[in-house]
């Protein structure tokens, strides 16, 4: 009988074995399961967040791309309409250059050219002229030089080209008033002429008829 009760006290689990395990696993499915619950989060999160990055980049790149192509079709139309205006304008020049008979001496140092200039002329067909240090020339019409260079250029002349005009301006004003003056003195001749003339043919006149009467009476004697 001992024997027996001590194999089964051997085999049985004490009071406080039992409550031993049985706090252990409460730890065990306290601490693990959450942790491992926490893991799967994580790695949910970042890959919704991974998403929401691709998608704020995929919008934002839209974005970038469609000002990209806006400002560039802005560039294109006004590109064309630069060259548009710059053609227009050098030949509207060099139709006043012409006019005035001028040129213009422009300083090198003006011009946005890396090459070393010792001198440059704006001539009356609207050409522009570098005459480089090595002794090269270089001629073509000002609308064929990149804008950079009809801007510096204009900048340079438009002040000269103004004290140009206001002098064929004062010539032309001179020129006026002296044929006014030719003018008025011509017409006072033109007058005197006919005045004249209408006097003599009115003298003449006159002394036809006092010939004519005298004839007259001569006759009926």
């Amino acid at each position: 009988m001992e024997n027996k009760d001590a194999k089964t006290s051997e085999g049985a689990i004490s009071p406080e074995s039992a409550e031993k395990h049985e706090e252990e696993a409460v730890e065990e499915a306290y601490f693990f399961h959450p942790l491992q619950f926490s893991e799967d989060s994580e790695e949910v999160l970042e890959a919704e967040e991974i998403e929401k990055h691709k998608v704020e980049f995929e919008q934002k790149l839209q974005e970038l791309l469609k000002s990209i192509s806006e400002e560039t079709l802005q560039l294109s139309e006004f590109l064309m309409e630069e060259d548009k205006l710059i053609k227009e304008l050098c030949l509207s020049l060099k139709q006043v250059l012409k006019k005035l008979n001028v040129s213009f001496y422009i300083p090198p140092r003006e011009m946005p050219i890396k090459a070393k200039v010792k001198k440059v002329i704006l001539n009356e067909e609207c050409h522009l002229i570098l005459v480089y240090e090595k002794g090269e020339v270089h001629s073509t019409f000002l609308a064929e030089y990149p804008p950079e260079i009809v801007m510096a250029t204009l900048l340079v002349i438009v002040p000269e080209l103004a004290k140009a005009i206001m002098l064929y301006r004062k010539k032309i004003s001179a020129r006026v008033s002296f044929f006014g003056r030719i003018k008025k003195e011509l017409r006072n001749v033109v007058k005197a002429i006919v005045r004249s003339t209408v006097v003599v043919e009115e003298e003449k006149e006159s002394m036809d008829v006092v010939k004519d009467t005298l004839n007259n009476e001569g006759q009926g004697r």
